[in-house]
């Protein structure tokens, strides 16, 4: 499953990364990374994109197509 599975506030582990080296490179320096939790916070109005997530003590906004690279696993 993937970041975009997540319905808001729920819980989630990221299990993996798989983008090109530039997407990588992105979402590495915002702090996202392998075993990291995280919340689905906010999905927006229209196509449901961007979604906030928030890590530790600060939200990120991506894009819906973004966060398709992102494996995850729900976590209570």
């Amino acid at each position: 499953m993937n970041l975009t599975d997540l319905k808001r506030g729920e819980k989630a582990r990221i299990t993996a990364i798989q983008a090109d080296d530039a997407l990588m490179r992105k979402l590495l320096e915002m702090g996202l990374h392998e075993g990291m939790d995280l919340r689905l916070a906010h999905t927006g109005p229209f196509g449901r994109d961007p979604l906030a997530i928030e890590i530790s003590d600060r939200s990120i906004a991506l894009r819906r197509r973004d966060a398709s690279y992102i494996s995850i696993e729900r976590i209570a």
